[in-house]
């Protein structure tokens, strides 16, 4: 990926766990950013980190912080450590990039935006699946009015996860459907109305869901259905591995990560699927061109505590098993 300035920028890890292995690997091809640091609690997984990715080891974050070649900081930790984390990196006069879920806090999340707007940096969340061309090309076509009234959207992930992969991690609402929720709103904004529901988990031991979804309403009779799931594969001839599909008067458009796919695991997955891992280098060079260039963030910080607030709403719905509607008497949920 062609750099905006001719040296890459200095990248420092907090957090070595599984999704750090898609980023350092977007970075290894990169010629706008270069590994120079990283840091994690875990004694044995930052040693085997820095040996395979011939990088810096940093005991603390406070010393990584320190490291006058870390310009800027990927916040990888467990998602109930992204803010205050990343608050730290601020107050050191360091650019951040939070993975998602930023968080579940969207009062939170819109305060560590403001603190990065008030020194003068660049805080950008991790909504990789909005940086894929197919998903450029489609919000285009949206925004543009070329596929007429948008009547229905369809976001739709459906990748079968090892109960050791996910155990760590909460439902599949709030770790996946974060991706549903901010394309969503890039497509068709926030909705009026929000309908949830969670499947009976079909894991030995792990109690959080592994499927999900969500109905969005919209003025006009538009609306979103949107679902995820942990528990199977789409095994058809044409599968819904991970599918947009927005259904206009005019047109239709889509964006389908099964264009190609191959036996090679890598983070979380068991297979490789090119779109999705190239998403991650397509973000993190935009992340480089808005600290060099000034070039505003597709997915921002504000559109997090957006989505922060729309899942809010969805476990509400989902936990009551109602709709919860959008207030319109200044005390709006989101």
């Amino acid at each position: 990926m062609t750099s905006p300035t001719a040296t890459p920028l200095g990248i420092g890890f907090v957090g070595c766990g599984r999704v750090a292995e898609l980023h350092q690997a977007a970075i290894a091809v990169s010629d706008a950013l270069r590994l120079v640091a990283i840091h994690d609690t875990q004694a044995d997984l930052l040693a085997t980190r820095a040996a395979a990715w011939d990088t810096r080891a940093h005991a603390s974050l406070d010393a990584l912080l320190a490291d006058p070649a870390v310009e800027a900081v990927l916040v990888l930790t467990p998602h109930a450590t992204h803010l205050e984390v990343a608050r730290r990196v601020i107050e050191a006069g360091r650019h951040v990039f939070i993975e998602k879920p930023v968080s579940e806090d969207a009062d939170a999340i819109d305060a560590v935006a403001a603190m990065a707007r008030s020194a003068g940096l660049v805080a950008m969340p991790g909504h990789n699946y909005a940086y894929g061309p197919e998903f450029v090309r489609l919000h285009g076509l949206v925004q543009r009015g070329d596929l007429g009234d948008v009547r229905a959207l369809f976001v739709t992930y459906i990748i079968r996860h090892e109960e050791s992969v996910v155990a760590g991690l909460s439902g599949i609402l709030g770790e996946v459907m974060v991706h549903h929720a901010y394309l969503t709103a890039a497509l068709l904004g926030a909705p009026d109305r929000v309908h949830a529901g969670r499947a009976e988990p079909a894991w030995v031991h792990h109690d959080q869901e592994d499927q999900a979804w969500m109905t969005w309403e919209y003025p006009g009779g538009r609306s979103a259905h949107l679902f995820a799931s942990f528990a199977m594969e789409d095994m058809s001839a044409a599968p819904w591995t991970f599918l947009v599909r927005a259904l206009g008067t005019r047109g239709t458009a889509e964006m389908n990560w099964r264009s190609a796919w191959f036996e090679r695991p890598l983070g979380t997955l068991a297979y490789a699927l090119p779109a999705y891992e190239e998403s991650y280098g397509r973000e993190l060079a935009h992340f480089a061109s808005a600290i060099r260039l000034g070039v505003p963030p597709v997915s921002s910080l504000e559109d997090a505590a957006l989505v922060a607030r729309l899942l809010a709403a969805a476990q509400v719905a989902a936990d009551d098993r109602r709709a919860v509607e959008r207030l319109e008497d200044g005390r709006r949920r989101w």
